[in-house]
């Protein structure tokens, strides 16, 4: 009876163990898309890609050059993580510009990852 109580207490054991496990795995954040360098064509619109799996809600915000971006006219941030820029400029009326670094960060409730370094650059004419 005794042997019989530890082999159901084992398998009980491991079935929670295994659905512990199974939580923490799934809480932690991952890229399943990740942006890529790319050439821009001026006054052309460019889409920066970025999914990420974890457990919802989860947020993403864009980086260029390590400042974040906030929605306006020129720049979409979609709910799947992509960013859009409508109308790449190499130079802007304020000394800004398009080109850069941009980066993908997403966060949820258990952490924040930052998606590897995108460059953005224009195309030569």
């Amino acid at each position: 009876m005794a042997t019989r109580r530890r082999c159901l207490l084992s398998r009980l054991l491991g079935l929670l163990l295994s659905a512990l496990v199974g939580v923490t795995h799934g809480s932690e954040l991952s890229f399943t898309l990740e942006p890529s360098d790319i050439i821009a064509v001026q006054e052309q619109p460019l889409m920066l890609h970025c999914q990420v799996d974890g457990i919802p809600p989860i947020t993403t915000q864009w980086r260029r050059n390590g400042a974040a971006l906030s929605e306006d006219h020129n720049y979409a941030m979609f709910a799947n993580g992509s960013l859009l820029i409508g109308r790449f400029q190499q130079t802007k009326s304020d000394g800004s510009a398009d080109e850069g670094d941009y980066e993908c960060v997403a966060q949820n409730s258990f952490g924040l990852v930052v998606s590897r370094k995108a460059r953005v650059q224009a195309a030569s004419k």
